[in-house]
C-alpha cells in the first residue's frame, strides 16, 4: 500500500526556513545537512533532509526556489501543524514565526507565517484558550 513518504517545503532561504522547520516539527536535519546549514556551505540549489532518528515521521525537504508562494502569500505547501499545547505556539514565535490572523469557528487555530514569509495554521488544543 502507498504511504506518505515525505513533504517537501520551497523556500526563499534554506538557512532560515530549515531551522524553523526544525524546531516547528520536532525533526534534525541529517548530519551532512546539520553541518552544511553550520558551515553555511548548501549548494545554491541543495536542500536540507529534515528525518525522525526513529524513522516513524516522514522526511521533510526544505527546498529552495525562486518561486515559493502562490499570490495569496501561501507557500507551495500548505502545512497545517497540530499543537499538542498551547505553550508551542509561544515557541514558534520566538523561533521566528508571525501571527497574522485567528480562526475560531468551527475549532481553533492560528495563522502564522515562517521566518521567510511562507504562511501555515498551528491548530490548537481542544479546550484550549488563547
Amino acid at each position: 500500500m502507498s504511504h506518505l513518504s515525505s513533504i517537501v517545503i520551497h523556500c526563499r532561504d534554506p538557512y532560515v526556513a530549515a531551522p524553523f522547520w526544525s524546531l516547528a516539527f520536532g525533526l534534525p536535519p541529517v548530519e551532512e545537512d546539520r553541518a552544511a546549514l553550520a558551515a553555511h556551505t548548501l549548494e545554491p540549489d541543495e536542500s536540507v533532509l529534515l528525518r525522525d532518528p526513529s524513522g516513524r515521521a516522514p522526511d521533510v525537504w526544505v527546498s529552495p526556489t525562486e518561486d515559493d508562494t502562490d499570490a495569496r502569500g501561501r507557500g507551495l505547501v500548505h502545512i497545517d501543524l497540530q499543537l499538542d499545547d498551547l505553550s508551542e505556539l509561544d515557541a514558534l514565535v520566538a523561533a521566528g514565526a508571525v501571527r497574522r490572523w485567528e480562526v475560531t469557528e468551527p475549532h481553533r487555530w492560528t495563522v502564522l507565517a515562517a521566518p521567510d514569509g511562507v504562511l501555515f495554521c498551528a491548530i490548537h488544543p481542544r479546550g484550549a484558550t488563547a
